[in-house]
C-alpha cells in the first residue's frame, strides 16, 4: 500500500506538469490524486504499528485510523469537484446541479461522524493491544461515501450526452470499483478492499485524462471553445477533407450571423448572451446531419455546410431558431434569427478558403447593400464583387495618390442671407473623370476603407483652413463626415483632434458630422465618442436625423450641439409630414439645439422653413457643392443675394 500510495503521489506530480485546457478540472485531479495516495499511506502506517505496544504505535494507529476514513470522504469531495467543473464547463449548466450539491453536503456530514467516532467508537474501535476492530455503525461510513457517489454515477449518466464517451467510461470506472470494493469489504477484514479499488481507479483515471486531455488539446487549435464546433481552421479543414474525399457540389455553404445580438445583450445581460449562443449552436447541431458541418467563427458568426436537399430546410430554421432559458426565477423563449450568405458550390477545384470567401461576400452584401434575411453567391454577385474588390484597391491607391477633391457645400443663413458654415464632401478625379461619391462610398462603407477616407477629408479641411486664415480670409465652420465604421476606434477623438492640432487651427472651425445609424455599434460607443470630440473642444451634429428608428431616444441620450434633418423631412407631402417637420424644429430649439435643413431645393420651401424657425439652410437653393476655388469667392464676402 506505501508503493501504492507513493505512485498515486507520483501520477499528482504528472498532472501537475501536464498541460489542461481547464485549471479547475486539473486542481481537482490533482487533489483527487494526493487524497487518495494519502488514504493509502495512512492505511499502511496503521498496519505496520497495529499490535505494537509503544506510545509511538499508539499515536500512529489512532491518527492514520482517523486520516484514513476523513481522506475516504474528502476524497469523494474531490471526485465530484471534478465532475461538476467537467459539467460546467460544457456551458449547458449555469450554476451547480442540485445532485451534484449532495455530492459535498453528505461527505461532509460525514466527516463530522468520523470525528464523533475519536470518542463514541461507532465506526472503529482500536483496543488497548492496539488492535483495529469494526464498530457496530461501519456500515454507516460506507453509506457516507457511497451514496454520493451512487448519486454522481447516476447524474453522469443521465447526462453521458453533454461530454465525451471517454470520460464518461473512466468516472463510471472511478465510481463503480469503490462501490464494489466496499460491498466486498463487508466479507473480508483486514484487507483493506475499499483503498485499493481506489488505486486501481486513480491509475485507470489518470491514463484515460492522459488520453482525453491529448484529444482535447489536439482538438482545441480547431474548435471553439465554448460550443465545441469548428472554429475558423477547423471548418476550413473539414471543407478541405470533403474536397478530398467527397463530392463538394452536392453541398451549400452557409455564413451566418445572429441579428440583433446587441438586442439580446441589453435585454438578458451579457452572461445570458453568451448563454443564448451556446443553447443556439445546441439547437442548430440537431438540424445538422453527420455528413454536413456547422462551425462557429467567433461571437455571433456561424458557418455551415448543408447537402443540397437540406439546403431550404435549413434556411428557413435559421429564420426563427428557438432557444429556452431561464431568467430571473422564469422560463423565457428568446426567437433568434440569422442573416446569411450561400453559396451553392458548382465547382470541384475550388479551396476551402474561396468558399469562405465567397460567403463572407454574400453576408456583407445582405447586410449592408440589399437589407435583405439571405443572399446568394451567383455568377452575377461573382463579378459585382469582383468590381467592389478593384474599386476598393484603387481607392487605396487613389488616397495615397491624392486623387480626392475636397468640395464645399455651404450652408447659409436664410434670413441674413450670409455664409455661416459649410460641409465638406468628397469626389474622386480618377483617369480625368469625376467619380460619384454613390460609386465609392458605400463601397469603401464596407471596410475600414471608409475610415482612411473620412482622415483624408479632415487633413486636407485643416489644410485648407490653415491657408485661408493665413490668406487673411475669416473661415467658418466646417463640417467633416465621419462614417459609423469610425465608431469603433477608442481613440477616435484624439485622433481628431491630434489632427486639427497639427494645423494650429481653431477648434471650433472643425464640427463632426455622425449619422444616426446604429447597425454597426451599440448606442453606448456613439455617446462616449461625442462627449469626448466635444471634450476636445469641437462640436457634433447628427446627421440624415430622422431617418433611423430611435430619433428621439438618441436626442434623450446624446447632446448634440447641431440637428441636420434629413431632406426626407425637408420634402414633405400633406400636412401630417409638415406638422412632424415643424415638431422637430420646435422640439430642437426647446432643448437648444441647433438645427439645418438640408437639400433645401426651392425658395417655397426655403419661406416656410423660416417661418417654421429653421433659418440655416444647406442646399441648391443657394448653393451646389463647389470646388476650393469657387467656395473661397463665397468666403470672400459671405454674402447671398
Amino acid at each position: 500500500m506505501t508503493v501504492c500510495g507513493f505512485v498515486c503521489f507520483l501520477l499528482a506530480f504528472f498532472f501537475m506538469v501536464m498541460k489542461f485546457k481547464s485549471v479547475k478540472r486539473k486542481r481537482a485531479l490533482i487533489l483527487l490524486e494526493l487524497g487518495v495516495g494519502a488514504s493509502l499511506f495512512f492505511e499502511a502506517m496503521s498496519y505496520l504499528y497495529q499490535g505494537a505496544s509503544s506510545t509511538k504505535a499508539y499515536w500512529v494507529v489512532r491518527v492514520s485510523m482517523f486520516l484514513v476514513y476523513m481522506f475516504t470522504l474528502i476524497d469523494t469531495c474531490f471526485l465530484n469537484e471534478y465532475i461538476t467543473y467537467l459539467f460546467m464547463e460544457t456551458g449547458r449548466f449555469e450554476k451547480l446541479p442540485k445532485r451534484l450539491l449532495a455530492g459535498f453536503i453528505i461527505p461532509t456530514i460525514g466527516m463530522s461522524f468520523v470525528v464523533i467516532n475519536l470518542f463514541t467508537g461507532i465506526y472503529y474501535k482500536i483496543s488497548a493491544a492496539n488492535l483495529y476492530s469494526v464498530g457496530p455503525m461501519f456500515i454507516l461510513s460506507m453509506a457516507f461515501a457511497i451514496v454520493p457517489m451512487v448519486i454522481m454515477l447516476y447524474f453522469v449518466i443521465e447526462h453521458r450526452n453533454k461530454i465525451s464517451k471517454g470520460y464518461v467510461i473512466s468516472i463510471c470506472i472511478f465510481i463503480i470499483l469503490p462501490i464494489l470494493g466496499a460491498f466486498f469489504q463487508f466479507f473480508v477484514n483486514g484487507f483493506p478492499l475499499i483503498n485499493l479499488s481506489n488505486f486501481v481507479s486513480a491509475l485507470i483515471l489518470f491514463w484515460s485524462t492522459l488520453i482525453q486531455q491529448n484529444k482535447e488539446l489536439a482538438k482545441a487549435a480547431y474548435s471553439d471553445v465554448g460550443t465545441g464546433l469548428p472554429n475558423a481552421d477547423g471548418y476550413l479543414y473539414e471543407l478541405d477533407r470533403i474536397i478530398h474525399y467527397q463530392d463538394i457540389t452536392k453541398y451549400t455553404a452557409f455564413y451566418f450571423d445572429i441579428v440583433r445580438m446587441s438586442h439580446i445583450n441589453n435585454k438578458y445581460g451579457k452572461k445570458m448572451g453568451d448563454e443564448i449562443i451556446l443553447l443556439y449552436a445546441a439547437e442548430l447541431k440537431k438540424h445538422v446531419e453527420k455528413d454536413e458541418i456547422l462551425g462557429r467563427l467567433g461571437g455571433n458568426f456561424f458557418v455551415a455546410l448543408i447537402k443540397k436537399e437540406n439546403e431550404e430546410k435549413f434556411l428557413e430554421y435559421l429564420q426563427d431558431v428557438k432557444v429556452n432559458i431561464f431568467f430571473e426565477g422564469r422560463k423565457e423563449t428568446v426567437d433568434i434569427a440569422a442573416v446569411s450568405g450561400l453559396y451553392r458550390i458548382d465547382n470541384k477545384n475550388l479551396a476551402p478558403g474561396q468558399i469562405l470567401s465567397y460567403t463572407s461576400s454574400a453576408i456583407a452584401f445582405a447586410k449592408s447593400i440589399v437589407h435583405k434575411p439571405y443572399v446568394y453567391m451567383d455568377k452575377e454577385l461573382q463579378a459585382e464583387f469582383e468590381k467592389t474588390r478593384k474599386i476598393e484597391a484603387a481607392a487605396r491607391v487613389g488616397i495615397r495618390n491624392e486623387e480626392f477633391e475636397i468640395y464645399y457645400q455651404p450652408k447659409v443663413n436664410a434670413t441674413e442671407n450670409t455664409l455661416i458654415g459649410a460641409e465638406a464632401l468628397v469626389r474622386w478625379r480618377k483617369d480625368g473623370r469625376l467619380v460619384p461619391p454613390m460609386e465609392f462610398i458605400p463601397i469603401l462603407e464596407r471596410n475600414r476603407g471608409i475610415c482612411d477616407l473620412d482622415f483624408y477629408v479632415l487633413e486636407h479641411v485643416c489644410q485648407d483652413i490653415k491657408g485661408w486664415i493665413e490668406t487673411g480670409y475669416d473661415p467658418v465652420p466646417v463640417s467633416v463626415n465621419f462614417s459609423r465604421k469610425n465608431l469603433g476606434n477608442p481613440i477616435l477623438a484624439e485622433a481628431i483632434s491630434k489632427v486639427v492640432e497639427k494645423y494650429g487651427i481653431p477648434k471650433k472651425l472643425i464640427q463632426v458630422e455622425v449619422t444616426e445609424t446604429l447597425d454597426e455599434y451599440p448606442m453606448s460607443y456613439l455617446i462616449g465618442v461625442v462627449e469626448a470630440i466635444q471634450r476636445y473642444g469641437m462640436t457634433v451634429a447628427i446627421d440624415d436625423f430622422g431617418t433611423g428608428s430611435s430619433s428621439i431616444n438618441l436626442l434623450k441620450l446624446v447632446k448634440f450641439d447641431v440637428l441636420k434633418i434629413d431632406k426626407e423631412f425637408i420634402d414633405y407631402s400633406d400636412e401630417t409630414e409638415k406638422f412632424i417637420l415643424q415638431d422637430i424644429i420646435q422640439m430642437a430649439s426647446h432643448i437648444k439645439i441647433d438645427v439645418i435643413a438640408e437639400g433645401v431645393e426651392d425658395k417655397e420651401r426655403l419661406k416656410e422653413l423660416v417661418n417654421m424657425g429653421c433659418s440655416a439652410i444647406q442646399g441648391y437653393v443657394f448653393d451646389k457643392p463647389l470646388e476650393k476655388a469657387q467656395y473661397e469667392n463665397v468666403l470672400k464676402t459671405k454674402k447671398y443675394s
